[in-house]
C-alpha cells in the first residue's frame, strides 16, 4: 500500500517531503527486522520510541510516524507528524488490512473476570445459531479450528488487525474479542466501533500499571462510550456497572439478580456436575443448563446469553448452546482422583479467589486446600488481600510462585503471607516451587477433599527471570496423577 494512503487516513502532517512510496508491514519495533516498513514512535512510562528511530531504519523503516519532529536522521526518510502516535498505529494497522473489522460482527467483552469464560459460552452459544465465530482473548486467537497463541490478551495493532483479516478471509462472519483496560488505555482498538459490548466487573488488578482504581475503572468505560460501541450489555449487580449503567451514552440492555434488571436468573441450583436456573432474557423465559458449575458462571452465562440475544439468536439456539458448551482450558477446570477433585483456575484476584472457593464450599464434603502465588512485577497491593481471602475461605493454602518474573519468589510469598498473619490465621505453609507445592497440597488431601490450584489456569510457561519454561498445572497435575496411579 502507498504510504500517501495510510497518511489520508492519519490525517498526518508530513514534516519532510519524498516521492510517494510502498508500505509492506508497520511496526512500532525499533530491533524488528521488517522490508519497507512504516515505524511509529511510541512513547511508554519508561522507552520513548522517537529514541530508536535510527535503529528502526536500519531494520528495514523507510518512514516513520512521530509526535515530534527527529532530527539528525536522513533526509530521505519521510516522516508523518501526528497528535498520538497510539491511536495512529491502531487506524494505519486498519488501513493496511483494507478494515477487517468493518466486514465482521464485532463483539468486545471487558471487566476484571470473567472474560474468557464469557467469551467461550458465547462460541459456542453462536455455533449452534451456525454463526461462524472467532475468539480473540486470553487462551489465543480462535477460528475454524486454528489456534493462533497471543502474548497479550488484546494483541497490538498490526496483530489484532493481521488476525481479523485472516479470520475474514476464512469465513468468519462474528468476532468475540476480550478487550483488556490496557489495550483501552494504550488505544489499541482505535477506529472499532463494535457492534456489541459488555462488562462482566471490575474488583482490583492492575494497579501496577494504573495507579488506582479509579483510573483502571475509567479506562474500562472507555469502551461504552459512541465512539466504540453501538449497544452496552452491563451487569447491574456490580457497583461500577451501577455507574456505567447511570453515566451511559448509548443503548444499554442491563443483566442481574439482585438489582431490576433486562435480563436476569432465578432459582439458581448447583453441583459439582454444574448449575442450571431459569432465565428471563427481555421477557422470554427458559430454563439454563451449564456443565460449569459456581455463581459466577451464573453470570457469565447470562451475560453470554443477553449479547446472543441482542444480535438476534433465537432463545433456544441461545439455551442449547450454553448446554453444549463444555469448559474452558483453564478455567474450572475439574479432574475427578481416587483420592481426591482437583479444580484447575485462572483465578489471579482477590475476587476471583472469592468467587471460585465461594463456589467450591456450597458442595464440597471435605477439605478445600487451595495452591496459589501472585505474579511478580505487577500489583503488589493485590497480594495480601487474596491471602487473606483465601486463608479465611479455604481450610489450608499453599502459597508457592506464579511467574514471579524479576522478583525473588519468596519475596512475593512474603508478601502474600502478612494479610494472612494480620487474622493471626496459621492454615498455611509456603513453598516457592510451584511443582512441590502442587505435589504437596494432593499428598495431604483426603478422600472427599477439593484441591484448587489456582493463577494460572491454561498458561504453558512460568516465567522466572526474563526466560519462559515450559509449564503446565493441568499436564503436571495428569503426570502426577499417572505416576501415583490416582
Amino acid at each position: 500500500m502507498l504510504l500517501s494512503e495510510i497518511a489520508n487516513t492519519l490525517d498526518a502532517v508530513y514534516l519532510t517531503q519524498t516521492e510517494d512510496i510502498l508500505i509492506e508491514n508497520i511496526s512500532f519495533l525499533s530491533s524488528k527486522k521488517l522490508k519497507n516498513a512504516l515505524y511509529f514512535c511510541l512513547k511508554g512510562n519508561s522507552v520513548d520510541g522517537h529514541n530508536y528511530v535510527n535503529e528502526a531504519i536500519k531494520n528495514g523503516a523507510v518512514a516513520i510516524v512521530c509526535e515530534k519532529k527527529i532530527i539528525g536522521i536522513d533526509e530521505k526518510i519521510l516522516q508523518l507528524l501526528v497528535p498520538d502516535t497510539r491511536s495512529a498505529l491502531a487506524f494505519a494497522s486498519a488501513k493496511l488490512y483494507n478494515y477487517p473489522h468493518k466486514k465482521l460482527k464485532m463483539i468486545g467483552i471487558t471487566g476484571t473476570n470473567g472474560k474468557t469464560t464469557t467469551s467461550y459460552i458465547l462460541h459456542s452459544i453462536l455455533t449452534e445459531a451456525n454463526i461462524n465465530t472467532g475468539i480473540i482473548g486470553t487462551n489465543g486467537a480462535v477460528f475454524n479450528d486454528k489456534k493462533l497463541e497471543l502474548n497479550l490478551t488484546t494483541p497490538d495493532p498490526p496483530e489484532l488487525f493481521c488476525i481479523l483479516d485472516q479470520m475474514v478471509k476464512s469465513g468468519v462472519k462474528a468476532v468475540v474479542m476480550e478487550v483488556s483496560a490496557h489495550a483501552l488505555a494504550l488505544n489499541k482498538t482505535s477506529g472499532i466501533i463494535y457492534d456489541v459490548t459488555a462488562f462482566s466487573n471490575l474488583t482490583q488488578d492492575h494497579l501496577d500499571f494504573f495507579g488506582d482504581m479509579e483510573t483502571y475503572g475509567a479506562a474500562k468505560a472507555k469502551l461504552f462510550t459512541p465512539q466504540l460501541t453501538k449497544l452496552a450489555i452491563l451487569n447491574a449487580d456490580d457497583e461500577f456497572g451501577q455507574r456505567l449503567i447511570n453515566k451511559s451514552l448509548v443503548d444499554t440492555i442491563t443483566y442481574g439478580c439482585l438489582h431490576p434488571s433486562d435480563v436476569f436468573g432465578i432459582n439458581l441450583k448447583m453441583s459439582v456436575g454444574g448449575l442450571e436456573y431459569t432465565l428471563n432474557l427481555l421477557d422470554n423465559v427458559t430454563k439454563i443448563k451449564c456443565n460449569m458449575t459456581g455463581r459466577f458462571n451464573m453470570y457469565n452465562t447470562m451475560c453470554a446469553a443477553t449479547i446472543a440475544g441482542a444480535i438476534g439468536v433465537p432463545l433456544k439456539k441461545i439455551a442449547e448452546g450454553i448446554r453444549k458448551f463444555k469448559r474452558v482450558e483453564g478455567r474450572y477446570n475439574i479432574i475427578n482422583t481416587t483420592k481426591c477433585s482437583i479444580i484447575i483456575d485462572f483465578a489471579h484476584t482477590d475476587e476471583g479467589l472469592k468467587n471460585i472457593i465461594t463456589s467450591i464450599r456450597e458442595y464440597v464434603k471435605g477439605k478445600i486446600i487451595t495452591v496459589f502465588g501472585c505474579g511478580g512485577d505487577r500489583d503488589k497491593k493485590k497480594r495480601p488481600l487474596m491471602g487473606r481471602v483465601c486463608a479465611l475461605m479455604s481450610d489450608f493454602c499453599v502459597l508457592t510462585s506464579d511467574n514471579p518474573r524479576s522478583e525473588v519468589p519468596m519475596d512475593i510469598i512474603k508478601d502474600i503471607a502478612k494479610g494472612i498473619d494480620e487474622l493471626g490465621l496459621k492454615n498455611y505453609t509456603t513453598m516457592s516451587e510451584r511443582t512441590e507445592a502442587i505435589k504437596y497440597a494432593l499428598n495431604i488431601a483426603n478422600e472427599d477433599d477439593i484441591v484448587l490450584i489456582a493463577g494460572k489456569g491454561a498458561e504453558k510457561y512460568q516465567e522466572i527471570h526474563g526466560v519462559k519454561y515450559p509449564y503446565n498445572d493441568s499436564e503436571y497435575v495428569m503426570k502426577l496423577i499417572e505416576e501415583n496411579r490416582m
